[in-house]
């Protein structure tokens, strides 16, 4: 019995040339965005980002963002650094001015300053990643839907799958709460039943003695719950996509497929693991070959705009701004590197799924097309 995920790489390579190449700007420039969501180039179905700590967001996956609740605790700590700033701006005026200096007054509010600055930028940050987070679930339709119909029309495709988005996003939420719930209730059942619940058995030769076995839970727990992520971006949102199901429907049909064909998903499984990291890899080396092919004109811009300028204020803020130009170049050349790379990963789930169960094939039309 041949193994679809080992026959199919190929298909997968030639189904992402068939859509990408010859290259269009438009397309690659509008599937550079929608990567920028989904957090492409990494390979497989992403699970490894889930081990990662990223559940995918995703995050690759998920809008899952911080995993503290954002309540008095966080209100207290704020308004402690809030109150602490003027006292820590007095001692630090006092070692850099002296104590005679009669600046204390101002040092203090440029500290203070200073901190309400970074606690800003720390929440527009955040709000971002939590922003990201919530596109992201509708993206990941946008970004299948073009690769089956090999047309990228954001907007359009963004308000056709607004109902699925939504469900993705509550079934990423609810999921990972259970698996909170879970990992809580598994680790206190550990506790008691290993260590009676008493505290003072947490010696060093105690902890020692059972650090394997609670490593081991721990990966089991994340490995199946980033296979269920993965499996989900995969399979389940390509079956959404196209056939209208839900996502417990969708998640229905793969089961069932699962377990008609065990050994062609662990296949899959395997070597969409090793095909990850070797995307990881090759994302890698293109990203340093892309920072030094564009560090040398925008370093020799810097440099001779610094120089050439004398070196003072108006010098420092040109340089600046190349610097920033260069840094914004070498981000969305990382992302049309990222383009290929994940239309690649998905276009080979998408083509093993469809060999593995006909019934269940999101692209008959493309696999036709590079087949024929």
């Amino acid at each position: 019995m041949s193994l679809h995920a080992i026959d199919d790489i190929g298909d997968a390579i030639d189904a992402t040339k068939s859509f990408l190449f010859p290259v269009e700007r438009g397309t690659w420039l509008r599937l550079a965005f929608v990567v920028f969501f989904i957090g492409g180039g990494g390979g497989g179905f992403n699970f490894l980002r889930t081990l990662n700590g990223f559940s995918t967001s995703e995050g690759s996956s998920g809008p899952s963002g911080p995993t503290g609740p954002i309540g008095s605790g966080s209100e207290f700590a704020v308004t402690g650094v809030l109150d602490a700033l003027p006292r820590v701006g007095g001692g630090l005026a006092t070692q850099v001015s002296g104590p005679g200096s009669g600046m204390p007054g101002s040092t203090d509010a440029l500290f203070a300053g200073l901190g309400l600055a970074i606690l800003a930028i720390l929440g527009l940050l955040l709000v971002v990643v939590l922003v990201m987070g919530l596109v992201s679930n509708f993206m990941e339709f946008v970004f299948v839907q073009s690769l089956v119909s090999r047309e990228v029309h954001v907007r359009r495709y963004f308000s056709d799958h607004l109902g699925n988005g939504l469900q993705l996003l509550a079934f990423r939420i609810v999921f990972d709460i259970i698996t909170a719930l879970v990992g809580i209730v598994v680790l206190a059942a550990f506790f008691f039943l290993a260590l009676g619940g008493e505290m003072s058995d947490l010696g060093g030769g105690v902890f020692a003695a059972l650090s394997l076995p609670l490593i081991a839970l721990v990966g089991i727990g994340l490995l199946v719950a980033g296979i269920v992520t993965g499996f989900t971006t995969v399979f389940v949102v390509p079956l959404m996509a196209t056939r209208g199901d839900n996502i417990l429907e969708g998640w229905q049909r793969l089961l069932g497929s699962i377990r008609d064909h065990p050994k062609q998903y662990l296949a899959y499984l395997l070597l969409s693991v090793v095909i990850g990291i070797g995307v990881g890899i090759l994302s890698a080396v293109l990203g340093v070959v892309a920072f030094v092919a564009l560090g040398i004109p925008f370093g020799i811009a810097g440099l001779g705009l610094w120089f050439a300028l004398g070196q003072g204020l108006l010098a420092g803020v040109l340089a600046g701004i190349v610097a920033v130009l260069f840094l914004l170049a070498v981000f969305v050349v990382a992302l049309l590197v990222s383009v290929p790379l994940t239309a690649f990963t998905r276009y080979y789930a998408m083509l093993v799924l469809g060999d593995i169960d006909e019934s269940l094939d999101p692209i008959p039309e493309v696999r036709a097309d590079i087949r024929s």
